[in-house]
C-alpha cells in the first residue's frame, strides 16, 4: 500500500486511542501485529476486503483510506 494509506491508517489508530490488541480483536484479525504491520508499511498488499473492514471499523470511506478520495 502507498504512503497515503499508511499515513491515514496511523492517524486513525492514534485518534482511536485503542490498543493494537483491541483493534485486532474487534476486526477479527488473528494477531495485533497485522494492524501494526499495515500501519508501518511492512505489509504492502492489503486487498479491498481488508481496506473495507478497516474503513468500516474506523467509520471512514474505503476510498479515502486507500487514498483514492479526499472525502473522509
Amino acid at each position: 500500500m502507498d504512503e497515503i494509506f499508511i499515513e491515514r491508517l496511523k492517524g486513525l489508530i492514534k485518534e482511536s486511542k485503542l490498543t493494537y490488541n483491541q483493534m485486532a480483536e474487534s476486526l477479527g484479525f488473528k494477531s495485533k501485529s497485522t494492524i501494526f504491520k499495515y500501519a508501518n508499511g511492512q505489509i504492502t498488499k492489503i486487498g479491498p476486503t481488508g481496506i473495507r473492514k478497516l474503513a468500516i471499523f474506523f467509520g471512514v470511506s474505503p476510498s479515502w483510506l486507500a487514498g483514492f478520495s479526499d472525502e473522509k
